[in-house]
């Protein structure tokens, strides 16, 4: 792979070492970013195979990273946008999820990857929790490998509704032998495009005795886990983090999410071990009056994470989650400053701290922060180039702001995934029939679920 230098553009590095430069230059090598920095000298660079890209008018961030994404649901997108209790968990899982062939949730992995890079996410952890068989585990990934965009797939498990004789999902331990088959063979080198990682219930929704299997399966084979929580007074396992954090069970090597419901002791165990928290705000405020752990999450002393969760309710780009999540963030700490009678002295959330949710803290959350999430030499070369002269960009006063607030998918020109361009000029590096085959396939997987309910 030939070497890039990208001139003349507003950098956001996330590196604290490198801050942000109004007027610089990348040099990519490969897969990785060699060099940061102004009036970068490439002798080569006036040779045939080496790519000058003037960015003169572009702000460069790091690729953004949706540190939770059920990818596997693509063709249900917005049909629960006014759900308001369990009819996720009714319709969807009970329901539509058993019906899903190992071909639906191959287009919608790969129809939601495409969407995600075409938005700037240049990471996803692929939340899979509906491998019903290895064939569906199979095409999920295969969806992955097409689409080109880096992912840590999380091998799940599904949550029917149990036949008579069946046990409950919740006794069902996470399944050793299909953790081995793909842990030792396609997904078992951590520094390729497309990891592994074991989704598993957890304490909320599984036994104890499931929930310390699953994480010990998970430790067994060095694998990131990572579980769904609420905290809610129906958990199966009360104050399972507790328990977890005593069987030392419990440390960077997982991810919460969610999480509104946990009580303080749990959530500062919980912190302090160094496992990650990740908040799904647009998801999490429609159903939910308790705050998303964003703020709580950094009062402790952790680094919030956040993620798209679910295309059923809300839109997925990363965009839309930033704002979300800040600005709910700022309603809960409002409504703090009101309460406490002070008149002076408020605060507000900084939109930077968004734009480090979205980047340099997730990749902190799927443990890859020595990889992505920032601007830094050496790390792989994920980057993401967001046009300024667009009408609703224009003028740039302040590129977080600009980058946090006003930019969309629509401005997004070119992105750049371990240094390959997989879009550019405002288009997705696929060939147009083949996107124009996948809607045609992808709508017609949607019909057929959706005629069932």
């Amino acid at each position: 792979m030939a070497k890039i230098l990208i001139k003349n553009a507003a950098i956001i590095s996330m590196d604290p070492g490198i801050g942000d430069i109004e007027r610089g230059d990348i040099l990519l090598d490969g897969d990785l970013i060699a060099e940061v920095g102004k009036g970068i000298k490439a002798p080569e660079a006036e040779t045939p195979g080496i790519e000058v890209l003037d960015a003169g008018e572009m702000i460069v961030i790091p690729g953004l990273i949706n540190a939770h994404l059920h990818t596997w649901e693509t063709a249900l997108r917005g049909i629960g946008g006014d759900w308001a209790g369990r009819e996720y968990f009714r319709i969807v899982h009970a329901g539509l999820a058993p019906l899903f062939t190992p071909e639906d949730t191959y287009l919608g992995n790969l129809m939601g990857a495409l969407g995600q890079i075409h938005a700037g996410t240049t990471t996803i952890f692929d939340w899979c929790h509906n491998n019903a068989t290895p064939a569906h585990s199979d095409a999920a990934i295969d969806a992955l490998f097409e689409a080109g965009i880096r992912t840590v797939f999380g091998h799940g498990t599904v949550k029917p509704d149990p036949k008579e004789g069946e046990p409950h999902y919740s006794r069902i331990p996470h399944p050793p032998g299909e953790v081995k088959r793909l842990r030792t063979g396609r997904l078992s080198d951590d520094e390729a495009l497309v990891t592994m990682a074991l989704a598993i219930l957890g304490p909320d929704y599984s036994t104890l005795e499931v929930t310390l299997h699953d994480f010990r399966l998970a430790r067994e084979y060095d694998l990131l886990s990572s579980a769904h929580i609420w905290g809610a007074p129906d958990r199966l396992v009360e104050k399972g983090y507790l328990i977890l954090e005593k069987e030392g069970l419990l440390g960077p090597d997982h991810n919460v999410v969610h999480g509104n419901y946990l009580e303080e002791d749990e959530l500062r165990v919980i912190v302090d071990s160094g496992a990650s928290v990740t908040a799904t705000p647009p998801v999490e405020m429609q159903k939910y009056p308790a705050e998303s752990l964003t703020g709580r999450v950094f009062a402790l002393g952790g680094r919030p994470s956040i993620g798209a969760d679910i295309e059923i309710y809300a839109g997925g780009d990363m965009f839309h989650v930033m704002r979300f999540a800040l600005q709910s963030q700022r309603i809960f700490d409002n409504l703090r400053f009101a309460a406490s009678g002070q008149t002076e002295g408020k605060s507000i959330l900084p939109a930077r701290r968004a734009l480090e949710w979205a980047t340099i803290n997730n990749a902190h959350a799927l443990n890859m922060q020595d990889r992505i999430g920032s601007i830094t030499p050496g790390k792989q070369a994920d980057l993401v180039l967001i046009r300024t002269g667009d009408i609703n960009m224009f003028p740039v006063n302040d590129p977080v702001q600009a980058v946090v607030f006003h930019a969309g998918r629509e401005n997004v020109d070119t992105v750049f995934v371990a240094g390959r361009k997989v879009k550019e000029a405002g288009a997705l590096i696929y060939p147009a029939a083949g996107i124009s085959r996948l809607k045609e396939r992808l709508g017609a997987s949607a019909r057929r679920l959706l005629g069932a309910i």
